[in-house]
């Protein structure tokens, strides 16, 4: 790594370490459907309000609530009160969250991280799609939103660090130098986002903690165990699932690798449904 691009490491260390970061600010209309969540005297009136004033976030909720995850029955849903009934007050702060990440980074055109950004964007649906249906169907001690949010969140520390080194392009002519850097820092980063935003501490550990391979097996699953899972089955695909072998994440979730191909091949139609909910 040269010299310039290793200042660029030692500085973003610094950053970490004080809380500093130069985050690009929380989309205003996530964080009002946020706040309207977290309030005990809010309502769906309430919540439909702020969601009709963001065109693009209510065509999204719309996508989700008709989606076969989410979908009860024949009726399709085509008002936003009735989406949020249906898909619930937590679930709507997914769709803000989902919509805020496509907004809160961006790159100057011409960047060469471009299609990095695509592509993890696709990422983190697929993993949040994938960590939903994981945590409905094991000895996951949380809710299936609160994993659902998470995969949505467990990227946004390589969102962070290639936005900042989308400003340096000169720094960055070495793709292993970056490579190495996602790799360091991004679990770290992402922490520090996600409790700067104010999102549960649960989750603020979880996306800290999604690449540890070694667990207490004896111990309850938690969104750890959640996004490791559903990293390695979004990025080799879910046949991967009968070759995991005897992970420490899948003896937390109470889950056999026969188990997981089950609940895989059974979700195939919710989980798609819902990356296509979610990307557009």
């Amino acid at each position: 790594m040269s010299n310039p691009a290793f200042e660029f490491v030692r500085q973003l260390g610094m950053e970490l370490a004080a809380g500093e970061f130069d985050l690009p600010p929380f989309p205003d209309t996530a964080m009002r459907v946020q706040r309207c969540v977290a309030d005990p005297d809010s309502d769906i009136n309430s919540l439909g309000v702020i969601v009709a004033s963001e065109p693009a976030l209510a065509a999204r909720l719309m996508r989700m609530a008709n989606s076969a995850m989410m979908r009860r029955g024949p009726m399709e849903v085509t008002d936003i009160n009735t989406a949020i009934s249906r898909v619930g007050m937590d679930m709507v702060q997914n769709a803000a969250v989902s919509f805020a990440a496509r907004e809160a980074f961006t790159f100057p055109k011409g960047s060469p991280f471009i299609e990095d950004l695509n592509k993890l964007r696709l990422h983190s649906v697929k993993v949040a799609s994938l960590s939903y249906v994981l945590a409905k169907n094991s000895r996951f001690v949380g809710k299936p939103d609160e994993a659902m949010l998470a995969g949505l969140l467990h990227a946004v520390g390589k969102f962070y660090i290639l936005t900042k080194a989308a400003d340096h392009p000169e720094l960055f002519t070495d793709r292993e130098a970056v490579d190495g850097l996602l790799a360091q820092w991004h679990t770290g980063v992402a922490r520090a986002i996600v409790e700067s935003w104010d999102f549960p501490e649960s989750i603020a550990i979880g996306v800290d903690e999604q690449e540890l391979k070694e667990r207490d097996r004896i111990s309850s699953a938690d969104v750890s165990d959640v996004l490791f899972i559903a990293n390695i089955l979004a990025r080799a695909g879910v046949k991967v699932a009968a070759e995991l072998g005897d992970l420490d994440a899948l003896a937390r979730l109470r889950m056999s690798n026969d188990a997981l191909v089950k609940v895989l091949e059974d979700s195939e139609e919710e989980i798609q449904s819902m990356i296509e909910a979610l990307s557009g």
